[in-house]
């Protein structure tokens, strides 16, 4: 092989390298976004589920609970609470620019509070 082609080989093999190692930086980089609202998604979720359950816990406490908005290091949850038997209960988290709702649907029976129904909502 002479000199020259030594090069040309050279140069082909670093640019193919070059455009995978960036290949590889995109993907990584992608993936890192894409993993962090999924956190982030994941956390407003929990938020707005603890809000349905600080309400559960209150309504067993006080039956004419009317819901209130609890404030973390993470975001807020609104609680409302509608109904007289079954109850609706609705917790809207926030926590970013991410927002998620769960509804439950709770009812009374002889001083008991069951649970019919829980669910995300939109």
């Amino acid at each position: 092989m002479k000199a020259g082609q030594t090069l040309t080989v050279l140069m082909v093999v670093a640019s193919i390298s070059m455009a995978i190692v960036g290949t590889a930086v995109a993907v990584i980089a992608t993936n890192s976004g894409a993993g962090a609202k999924s956190a982030s998604g994941n956390a407003t979720l929990n938020l707005a589920e603890s809000g349905a359950e600080e309400a559960l816990l209150q309504l067993l406490r006080n039956p004419s609970y009317a819901g209130e908005t609890l404030t973390t290091a993470a975001g807020t949850a609104t609680i409302t609470v509608t109904g007289t038997n079954p109850k609706t209960i609705v917790s809207s988290a926030t926590v970013s620019t991410f927002r998620r709702k769960i509804q439950v649907d709770a009812s009374f029976t002889g001083g008991v509070l069951t649970v019919t129904s829980w669910q995300e909502i939109n």
